[in-house]
């Protein structure tokens, strides 16, 4: 079977190098000895228009010279690329800041692959483009008629969203790297963020916010946000840092290596994840499997991904003093966060990625078939 996924994220990719890049890459390699897989995603600098890595063809389309003219590029150039490929089933990975406008003869034999909603976010992120997003998200849901997510939640509002149509909707979930369960968990007097940075979307700025609350009561306590980030994000994270009042007790460490990661997942007292939205959340199953406690907020997406109060809390998202007050409830209580984390660990261990990748490959299948026959 030769598949065609359209990605604008790349896991090299400087601006944009999340999640669904990782997803993408984790899944494709443990089905590149099977079947004949292009990802078609955007440029960045340092990038080359054609690369072959584990198996997989990767074409690159767009401009490397600006953030903005990346997405702008790929968004121009990708549709056209794809019909310049041979293929018997094409995924189309929706990003709201990355739309694109795909002919219905191709949408026909395409799946839809949508994380979660933006909504709203788009505007306040983004405010001069922010409506065109919220607006492209919209319409591309009631586009497609075979449609993937990675959660129970997110299946159950794109099904809700759609009122009734008939379209095929599955739901795949994203798995975990078997090395975060080979690591030793220690309590070292740290929390921390691990993710994009990007300061809207995972909520990093009600994070300082509430981690300037609770700093006074524990002197000794840190907080450690890792993760890269476009340069703008960075220079808004470091400016918010240096406004909380206890920059002295936050250190940004940027991206890290695996090894890097390790280390910090497994010296945190807990994990802070205080999403706006997700569809998933990749750093909070990585820090169940490396045995720790998940702080993070009650949307969809991500309370699937953490049980509140058997691997983690929830919280209400973009509420400081709820976030604070689960920070408290994590630190006084040290049996509970090691309960919580051996609890995490167990859970996690249903996220294996030959199994999802078998998943993803059946639904690949039935599409690929019912193509044949159009």
């Amino acid at each position: 079977m030769k598949i065609c996924h359209l990605i604008y994220d790349d896991v090299g990719n400087p601006w944009l190098g999340g999640g669904g890049a990782l997803r993408a890459r984790e899944i494709y390699r443990r089905l590149a000895g099977r079947h004949e897989i292009t990802l078609i995603t955007g440029r960045f600098p340092g990038s080359s228009s054609e690369e072959f890595a584990e198996g997989l063809r990767f074409l690159r389309v767009g401009s490397d010279s600006s953030y903005a003219r990346s997405r702008l590029g790929y968004c121009a150039a990708a549709v056209a690329c794809l019909q310049g490929q041979d293929w018997d089933v094409w995924v189309h990975e929706f990003s709201a800041f990355a739309p694109l406008w795909v002919p219905r003869a191709l949408r026909r034999r395409g799946i839809l692959f949508f994380y979660h909603f933006v909504g709203h976010h788009a505007i306040k992120k983004h405010p001069l483009v922010g409506g065109v997003s919220w607006a492209a998200e919209f319409l591309t849901l009631r586009l497609y008629q075979r449609i993937v997510t990675i959660s129970p939640s997110m299946q159950e509002q794109v099904r809700s969203r759609l009122r009734g149509r008939p379209v095929q909707i599955d739901c795949v979930y994203t798995g975990v790297e078997e090395r975060y369960f080979d690591l030793e968990p220690q309590e070292l007097p740290y929390l921390l963020y691990f993710g994009r940075t990007d300061v809207h979307t995972k909520g990093i700025d009600v994070l300082l916010q509430a981690f300037a609350l609770i700093a006074g009561d524990y002197p000794d306590l840190q907080l450690k946000i890792a993760g890269r980030g476009s340069a703008h994000e960075v220079k808004l994270l470091e400016r918010l840092v240096r406004l909380s009042g206890v920059a002295d007790r936050i250190s940004i460490h940027g991206e890290v290596d695996e090894a890097q990661k390790g280390e910090l997942l497994r010296g945190a007292l807990f994990i802070c994840t205080p999403s706006r939205y997700e569809g998933w959340c990749i750093a909070a199953v990585e820090a169940s499997a490396a045995g720790k406690p998940v702080l993070g907020t009650r949307i969809d997406g991500l309370k699937d991904a953490v049980r509140d109060g058997e691997t983690g809390i929830l919280v209400d998202t973009g509420r400081v003093e709820q976030l604070a007050q689960g920070m408290h409830s994590l630190l006084q209580d040290p049996p509970r966060r090691i309960s919580l984390g051996e609890r995490g660990r167990a859970w996690a261990r249903r996220f294996d990625w030959d199994r999802i990748a078998r998943d993803q490959e059946e639904v690949y299948l039935r599409a690929a078939g019912e193509n044949e026959a159009l």
